[in-house]
């Protein structure tokens, strides 16, 4: 199984989100110049990370998105989800087997339990997790200005 860009850039997008701090509005432009999305691939992807409630989109001159929930509650299973629908090895794994070449075999067995693994691993890990992994989180500094000579 290989994912697609769509699920590559959805990551990256919302990796970056999840570095501003909490509830800021981020500018689509600006992420797609970032992370090296092209714009228009941008456009289409974000109604769909906004649909599976992953973000949050606010039109208008100071509009962006944002965040649709805690970094901590999005896993890459929910990203992979909402980028390629339904993980499935194959017609036999889907939710709906109808084409599968023969109900019930041992390939069939075998490869449900790799898909399981694999979805159990996106599972494993969150947006927060991985955003700590790839850098550092924004990081508020105050200065005490008065303290200073």
């Amino acid at each position: 199984m290989k994912l697609t860009k769509a699920t590559e850039y959805g990551i990256l997008t919302l990796l970056y989100l999840a570095k501003q701090p909490e509830g800021q509005l981020s500018d689509t432009a600006r992420i797609a110049e970032v992370e090296r999305i092209p714009p228009s691939f941008l456009g289409k992807l974000v109604p769909l990370l906004v649909k599976a409630g992953l973000v949050r989109s606010h039109r208008g001159s100071h509009g962006g998105i944002a965040l649709g929930r805690p970094a901590d509650t999005i896993t890459l299973r929910q990203v992979v989800e909402a980028t390629e629908g339904e993980i499935a090895v194959n017609d036999c794994t889907s939710s709906t087997p109808h084409a599968c070449f023969r109900t019930g075999c041992a390939v069939q067995a075998a490869l449900l339990a790799a898909q399981q693994q694999f979805m159990a691993a996106l599972e494993a890990y969150t947006l927060e997790g991985l955003a700590l992994q790839d850098g550092v989180r924004h990081v508020s500094v105050e200065l005490d200005l008065a303290a200073l000579p």
